[in-house]
């Protein structure tokens, strides 16, 4: 396998649904305060991993997004990727979600609400891709400890050089991503404290 092969493969594994379930998966048996039911895991990956992915297969189907290629691809996956994330949020209080469960809903709301505040409004390219890899990696640091960081820094190290190498984000971009999901993470957990 050559480089730009591996690129590819770690930019796979590391989309946002592929990140979100694997921390979801993760923290459903590594903490037990954070879903007090199996209702709530599928909750949580129906919200923040299938609805934003729904967007590939609708696409073709949904006027205004039909025909756009990969860039309406794109737009609608924005769309329902907040789309997704609100409902988390929405769900969450409505069962009485505890803290734990509606920092990770409240920091995946406030992320895609940046980003799109920043890409769409504001014409600053911040990379939703980092941001969906910084998400997943705080929070199995927060939730399971320092244990966590150094398999965490490989994964972010590995996201970042295979989005470099493909050419599909520059430093800045992936930096803005990142800090955009640090920057929710810290609203979020001042909202829920």
């Amino acid at each position: 396998m050559d480089k730009n092969q591996l690129a590819k493969v770690i930019r796979i594994i590391t989309v946002p649904p592929v990140m979100v379930t694997i921390l979801i998966v993760i923290l459903s048996m590594a903490r037990k305060d954070i879903f007090r039911n199996e209702a709530e895991i599928i909750l949580s990956l129906l919200y923040l991993g299938i609805i934003p992915v729904l967007a590939y297969p609708l696409q073709p189907f949904i006027p205004g997004f039909k025909g756009k290629g990969r860039e309406g691809q794109r737009s609608l996956a924005f769309i329902l990727t907040l789309v997704g994330y609100v409902l988390a949020v929405v769900t969450g209080y409505l069962i009485g979600a505890n803290d734990n469960l509606q920092l990770i809903y409240i920091t995946y709301v406030i992320s895609v609400s940046l980003l799109t505040v920043m890409n769409k409004i504001l014409h600053i390219r911040a990379s939703g891709h980092a941001c969906s890899v910084t998400g997943p990696l705080i929070f199995l640091i927060y939730f399971t400890g320092w244990k966590a960081l150094l398999p965490c820094i490989v994964v972010g190290a590995g996201s970042v050089w295979s989005s470099l190498k493909l050419k599909r984000h520059t430093a800045k971009e992936l930096t803005l991503g990142s800090l955009i999901c640090v920057l929710s993470f810290g609203c979020a957990w001042r909202v829920i404290s």
